[in-house]
């Protein structure tokens, strides 16, 4: 609880007011690998030293990975990132030209936003000297959204208690983000200080690499005359003829290399990681051709719309493959027996009834807030597909870093025109953004991870949930404190410029074009949408009929996102090695280079907590990973 409260207390100022790699920032998180690996060959070895049969047992050292894992989202891009500045921004950046006042004020619940003028202003201008936090302001929407939050939170582990077996046991996931801690946390053999994998010196050649690269590049940050190795390359400056010019529209078509990610795509199938960067260049060039041709097509909507429709497709496939597993566990809420499920995180009947139970607590709170029925149902419904398809994306897919290029609210738009949709509805879906804009640190994944990496250490799964509970409640907690007090103590403006006067604004800009200007149904945003489950459909339909199908779904689903932007490179390079690798020196020498590999991604993680620590130090932030 020690560690779920420090890295609470720094991510805040670390993310935002540092600028240094976020100590989540992925379903891999840096600063959770970066413990883990000083408790394992620090803590342990100095323990078994001094006082042998002290140290901790991998299942101990497996519930403070599980219970910092999910906590680490939290203070960040998981929660507090979009929470706390949403709760003010709509009255700082009120004026009388954007007629917010008007249009919405009289619709925000007084639960979810700080309304005190004074709290307000001194939020993003900084508390004078001597004043303290207006906490009073505080504790509205602190008990409201907590409350909402933590209910949301237990519905989707309900949920993903009942996909458990599913995915674990029936489909057989690969996990590959659980097979570094797997590796970390076997017991050492006959006494040693260390297991096996701790002395493979393959496993520190890899480690070297991101150690020796990112130790360069944090060392010409603060002594520019150290050499700073390049790993960013413009290339989409050199397209600047049309229509190839449309190359360089966002997402742009730069290269990006994070050696971390080059060496988790390794260990993916080759379906995925060529898919990830295939489907990315597709789009680019769906963008060209629209470009080129002179058509009138939004090529961001079409983009949008196409990947909407994938991804309801994909959620009816995942339904439906279990659709077997998914009967027999909701046919407990009417007495009929599921089988064992004694080993489950918790039975079905409780996990069933506490999912039914908790949507409509939420559609309740949603519609006494001011928002349809119908619109919360449709709203909290497709929260639990985007939140479930992540996961998917994450647990088999291997994808560290997600990122749609939509948001629930633009189902909406497409299915029923933004005009079927009254104003207080409209302007509760606008926080949509503090629980599903970010994907990159969302709960669902690493709850499923949990329960996959306590199968090895067979650690007993129902005190595991427990003790995920606990590090959640502590983790709001202290995240709240963390994240007003950044602000008050440091004022917003001169935070985190995207996340403080970018990210608080866009919603309520988008919020004001829908309440002034509603539509109907637009064919081509349909059009789009249909399209896209359509190829979705297809690409499923070949995959099941036809093994020479290579092209996987999973890369649809993110064609056109920041995800993609980031790392569409690195997949790149990660799926060329693992080609040749097998065609040259074939699963042998494939599995023989593994530990190499998960050296890799243990050095990035350790030099990364390195310069984390180094910048909360200096005030001089060395970032890594995307941020």
């Amino acid at each position: 609880m020690v560690a779920v409260v420090c890295q609470c207390l720094a991510t805040p100022y670390n993310d935002f007011h540092v600028g240094g790699t976020y100590l989540a920032g992925n379903h891999l998180p840096i600063a959770v690998v970066f413990v883990m690996l000083v408790f394992i060959l620090g803590v342990n070895t100095l323990l078994k030293r001094l006082k042998p049969n002290t140290e901790l047992q991998g299942s101990e050292l497996l519930i403070i990975w599980g219970m910092m894992l999910v906590a680490s989202g939290i203070p960040s891009s998981g929660l507090m990132r979009y929470l706390v500045p949403l709760a003010v921004s709509p009255f700082y950046f009120a004026t009388p030209e954007n007629e917010w006042i008007t249009l919405f004020h009289q619709h925000l619940p007084d639960w979810m936003v700080v309304k005190d003028p004074k709290a307000v202003f001194y939020f993003y201008e900084q508390l004078p000297d001597g004043d303290r936090i207006p906490w009073e302001a505080w504790v509205k929407p602190i008990v409201g959204w907590s409350a909402f939050v933590l209910i949301f939170y237990f519905v989707t582990i309900c949920w993903t208690v009942i996909l458990r077996k599913q995915w674990v046991e029936h489909e057989r996931f690969t996990f590959p983000l659980v097979q570094l801690p797997v590796e970390m946390f076997q017991p050492p053999s006959g006494g040693t200080l260390v297991n096996r994998f701790f002395k493979s010196r393959l496993m520190w050649s890899g480690f070297a690499i991101p150690v020796l690269l990112h130790g360069l590049k944090g060392l010409h940050l603060y002594f520019p005359s150290i050499p700073n190795p390049p790993l960013y390359f413009p290339i989409a400056q050199f397209f600047t003829e049309k229509p190839f010019s449309a190359l360089a529209w966002w997402p742009s078509v730069n290269l990006f290399i994070y050696p971390s990610v080059i060496a988790i795509v390794y260990l993916l199938t080759l379906e995925i990681s060529f898919s990830f960067w295939f489907f990315f260049l597709f789009g680019k060039m769906e963008t060209v051709l629209i470009y080129a041709t002179g058509s009138k097509v939004n090529q961001w909507n079409f983009h949008q719309n196409q990947q909407m429709g994938a991804l309801l497709v994909f959620i009816g496939f995942i339904l439906f493959i279990g659709k077997r597993h998914f009967g027999r566990a909701f046919a407990t809420i009417f007495g009929k027996r599921s089988g064992n499920d004694t080993n489950e995180p918790l039975p079905y009947v409780w996990a069933v009834w506490g999912m039914i139970g908790g949507i409509l607590l939420l559609t309740l709170i949603c519609s006494l807030a001011g928002m349809r029925v119908w619109v919360a149902l449709f709203i909290l419904g497709i929260f639990l597909a985007i939140t479930t398809v992540g996961t998917w994306m994450v647990t088999n897919g291997g994808l560290m870093f997600i990122l749609y290029s939509f948001l629930p609210g633009e189902y909406l738009i497409t299915l029923f025109g933004s005009a079927r949709v009254n104003a207080p509805s409209w302007t509760l879906v606008a926080y949509e953004r503090v629980l599903m804009f970010d994907m990159r640190e969302i709960l669902m994944p690493s709850v499923m991870n949990n329960f996959k990496l306590a199968e090895p250490l067979r650690l007993k799964q129902r005190p595991f949930l427990l003790a995920m509970g606990i590090a959640i409640v502590l983790a709001m907690g202290v995240s709240y404190y963390s994240s007003v007090d950044l602000a008050y103590t440091h004022g917003a403006v001169n935070l985190q410029h995207w996340t403080y006067m970018i990210s608080t604004t866009s919603p309520f800009n988008r919020l004001t074009s829908i309440l002034q200007h509603p539509t109907g149904i637009e064919l081509e945003r349909l059009g789009s949408f249909i399209f896209g489950g359509a190829t979705m459909f297809g690409m499923l339909w070949m995959r099941h009929h036809y093994l020479w199908w290579k092209l996987h779904p999973i890369g649809s689903l993110m064609m056109t996102s920041y995800a993609t932007y980031c790392f569409w490179g690195s997949f790149f390079i990660g799926w060329f090695l693992k080609y040749t690798t097998l065609k040259f020196g074939g699963v042998a020498y494939y599995r023989k280079l593994r530990p190499l590999i998960l050296g890799v991604v243990l050095g990035e993680c350790f030099i990364g907590g390195i310069w984390i620590i180094v910048g909360l130090m200096t005030g001089i932030g060395y970032r890594l990973l995307p941020g």
